[in-house]
């Protein structure tokens, strides 16, 4: 009886063995994203992206133009030259294999240097995560996906976060764009809404319907049109969730908040 089982285990664990390699090699496995690196994603007149995905007969893939990576996209064969804010899209690809999920990186050409802007920040960054100070906002300097450790990124867990910045000079803008990072499993959710004001005046604002949905982690640059005119200072009201959804492990507590640049042109 104990040797008609031991061939039993074994015809099991040779069956699961052929299941396994049929399901590699009918292209149900799928193959890691390429890996992205970026020279800046804020840049004055240009930025380099490299793409990397040491796996044999493998090709990467991406897009320059917003849209998403596909079997007809172009080729990925060396360092890319960007001269213009953009979007890089990519994704890798073999004969054998599913494609890798997209991986998504906004990079941004500086329109005006605010940097010497002088900033002010209600209420203050969180102790654990303080980035470069109140001045990490007009520092273009961009954080990282990886936000532990050294970084650039504000976390705020308060509603609203007012940023003041008096920009020293008068500037024509028709619009203000706000970096953000979203990393729902680190409990860190983008903004519901942001509003610009100078003074009393309202510019513009922006709402975003779905920021309690689940989404990927990825960097947001959020783009606010202004009313077009010529402005010395401004006022930015950045409104988080007001608590994590239902179907997260973190239902009905404060979200996390994460900035790291305000540009504006």
């Amino acid at each position: 009886m104990r040797t008609i089982m031991i061939l039993l285990f074994l015809a099991v664990l040779g069956s699961c063995t052929t299941e396994n390699n049929t399901y590699e090699t009918t292209g149900t496995f799928q193959l890691a994203p390429p890996i992205l690196t970026v020279d800046s994603a804020l840049f004055k007149n240009a930025t380099t992206f490299t793409l990397q995905f040491g796996f044999p007969e493998s090709r990467i893939r991406y897009t320059l133009d917003g849209n998403d990576v596909d079997g007809h996209s172009p080729i990925y064969e060396g360092p890319v030259h960007v001269k213009h804010s953009t979007i890089i899209n990519a994704k890798a690809f073999h004969p054998d294999f599913k494609a890798s999920d997209q991986i998504s990186l906004q990079v941004e050409k500086l329109i005006h240097d605010i940097s010497d802007a002088a900033v002010t920040l209600t209420p203050s960054p969180h102790d654990s995560y303080k980035g470069s100070g109140t001045q990490g906002l007009v520092d273009m300097k961009k954080g990282r996906l990886q936000f532990r450790g050294s970084d650039p990124w504000l976390g705020f867990q308060a509603n609203p976060v007012t940023i003041d910045i008096d920009l020293k000079n008068e500037m024509e803008l028709s619009m203000l764009k706000v970096s953000t990072l979203q990393n729902q499993g680190g409990w860190i959710f983008g903004p519901q809404k942001i509003e610009v004001f100078s003074g009393s005046q309202a510019l513009g604002e922006t709402i975003f319907e779905n920021v309690g949905e689940q989404q990927r982690n990825r960097l947001v640059m959020t783009a606010v049109p202004l009313k077009k005119g010529t402005y010395s200072q401004l006022t930015v009201k950045v409104y988080p969730l007001d608590e994590i959804p239902q179907w997260h492990q973190g239902k009905g507590t404060v979200p996390w908040l994460f900035m790291d640049e305000i540009l504006v042109e």
